[in-house]
Formats: C-alpha cells, structure tokens, sequence
C-alpha cells in the first residue's frame, strides 16, 4: 500500500533545485575569501621580518663578540648594515658576517656605528624601521625595570 503522492516522490528524488545549489556556492564562495584572507593577514610583514633579522645581526654580532674576544662594530647606512671587525688597527667588512640589505622597508638610527665588545658592552641605540604606515621600533639594549 503506497501513501501519499508517488510521482512527488518520484519528482523530488531526482536532483537538486537551482536556489539549492546557488546557496552552496554562495556558502563555498565566502569560506574561500575568508581563508584567503586569513592566509594573508597570518604573513608578517616585510618590516616584521627586518626586525627579526637585524635582532639576529646583532645577537650573532655579539655572539661573535665574545667567542673571538674581538670587538665589532654595526655600521648603519640607508640600504644596508654592515658588520665591521678590526684588522691591523683598521676596521674592515667581516668575511663571516654578511651584511644586511633592508630592502624596500626605510630604516634609520639615532647613532652611525654600533660598538659591541667581548665583555658584553653594546651601544645604546634605538633603530626605527617602516614602510608604509608599518612602524616599529627596536633597541639595542632592553629597557631596564
């Protein structure tokens, strides 16, 4: 015995209605924007990245500092920083420590030359890196609490 209508049945079974399938395109369409904006926003920026390669030129600098019992010097322009070391009473570019291009990202110094000795002392100095309106600010020294 068959209850209600079999050629609704029969009607129905057969697929997907068109407003079915725009709302599912529609539904993937937003999670597909969604996730490429997240995947955006979770790439740091080109100022980000400077800064963490500039805190290792120095942290390396200082490492090579001590190892060598050697002092060495950061020199600042505007398109790079240059680690120096001391040879025969001249200060020279250092053949183990490559210097760093900044890129498109504007970087500038309060000081020229930072000096880092064997014995742990470094210059105070405040580097201001930006691009765009990207703007941070990094110390040679941590502020003392």
């Amino acid at each position: 015995m068959v209850i209600g209508n079999s050629d609704f049945l029969s009607k129905r079974s057969g697929g997907f209605t068109l407003i079915e399938l725009l709302v599912v395109v529609a539904i993937v369409g937003i999670l597909v924007s969604l996730a490429g904006l997240s995947i955006r926003l979770a790439q740091p920026s080109a100022v980000n990245v400077l800064q963490a390669k500039i805190q290792q030129k120095i942290t390396s600098a200082q490492n090579h500092s001590q190892f060598y019992n050697r002092p060495i010097r950061l020199l600042f322009d505007e398109k790079k920083i240059q680690v120096l070391t001391r040879k025969e009473s001249l200060w020279k570019p250092s053949q183990s420590l490559p210097a760093l291009a900044f890129g498109s990202v504007t970087v500038s110094a309060d000081v020229d030359v930072i000096e880092i000795l064997p014995n742990g002392f470094i210059t105070r100095a405040s580097i201001t890196l930006s691009e765009g309106d990207d703007t941070h600010i990094l110390k040679s020294i941590a502020d003392e609490r």
